[in-house]
């Protein structure tokens, strides 16, 4: 009997976005699963994640937006070992040396860069433009050091703003923060992932870019065409379905998750329907387009309100803090 081959397994080092940390974390664990890489977390600190996972390392780049940096781990220590530990690392050369720290630290980063590059200078050459490998110190309660691998494209979520979109709306979620919901789902490439809100298509957009199959629908024909708009603006793609939240079912069918950003502000944005009653008939609705486990990621101002998530059982919730008087929760629900 033919042994099945054993996944290969690295060890990864992620510099996070602080914005929402345990967002941040919980996205990057999501999307190594989505890549079927099984991660397992080695240890964590403020700004940082060291896992294993078997998933494609330059995959989860370019899947991941609340990061910044994704090293291969080389070693950990505290801040007097820095120079013994971050000199010693063995890289292909020539190399560069980059400093950074989370939060308060006293650390003069210039000056460590300086030291460890001339430490591995020495035996691997140095080469500021064009490097082999890019050395990473990361100053958090210790000091993580890795080679980088990739570094993720923030700006390009800033691009895809909504303000800079053929059609706005100012209650638009912002797109890196669709991705991180999109990326919860653990939804894989070429796997159905359904936006019963879609409004102006952000999450849509952000679903298509990583290879999703997004499907969108909206009970605003306005919006619907909206989304349209913006979609083909970024180069994204989606199936877009003009009805009511209680008619995906038969609308949409079935789907491998669920990422949404529900109204819950303005009767307008929800045709004159109370948000308790809406919530109550989405959710019966969703439970009847996934499969047990499956994951519903839902933006909402207060998770008293999925009380009426009937059939789904709240996992985690990460709060975002967005100005004096809305606070969102980003929730990720298992079909139970």
């Amino acid at each position: 009997m033919r042994k099945r081959a054993r996944a290969w397994v690295v060890k990864l080092l992620l510099e996070l976005s602080m914005e929402c940390e345990s967002l941040a974390r919980s996205e990057v664990l999501a999307a190594a699963s989505a890549l079927g890489g099984r991660p397992r977390t080695i240890s964590c600190g403020p700004g940082v994640l060291v896992m294993e996972t078997s998933a494609d390392p330059k995959a989860l780049v370019s899947r991941l937006a609340l990061c910044h940096h994704v090293s291969e781990f080389l070693d950990e220590c505290g801040p007097r070992d820095v120079e013994t530990c971050a000199g010693s690392v063995d890289v292909p050369g020539p190399i560069r040396v980059r400093s950074t720290k989370v939060g308060e630290n006293s650390v003069d980063l210039s000056s460590v860069s300086r030291r460890v590059g001339a430490a591995l200078g020495r035996s691997k050459g140095v080469d500021l433009h064009n490097p082999k490998s890019e050395v990473r110190i990361v100053f958090s309660e210790r000091v993580h050091v890795g080679r980088l691998i990739g570094s993720v494209d923030r700006s390009s979520f800033e691009r895809r703003k909504n303000r800079y979109m053929p059609y706005f709306y100012p209650a638009s979620v912002h797109p890196k923060f669709a991705r991180a919901l999109v990326n919860l789902t653990k939804v894989s490439k070429g796997e159905r992932l359904l936006d019963p809100f879609s409004g102006t298509g952000a999450i849509l957009a952000e679903a298509s870019l990583v290879g999703l199959r997004a499907i969108g629908t909206d009970f605003s024909e306005k919006m619907i065409e909206g989304s349209r708009k913006n979609l083909k603006h970024v180069g994204a793609e989606a199936q877009l379905r003009l009805c009511d939240v209680g008619d995906i079912p038969q609308e949409v069918g079935r789907v491998q998750g669920i990422a949404t950003d529900p109204p819950y502000g303005k009767s307008t944005s929800t045709n004159g329907e109370s948000i308790p009653t809406l919530y109550k008939r989405s959710f019966k609705a969703f439970s009847d387009v996934i499969d047990r486990g499956s994951i519903a990621a839902v933006v909402v101002p207060d998770k008293k309100l999925l009380e009426k998530a009937n059939g789904f059982e709240l996992v985690e919730s990460h709060e975002l803090w967005v100005h004096r008087s809305l606070t969102r929760h980003f929730c990720v629900l298992a079909r139970t």
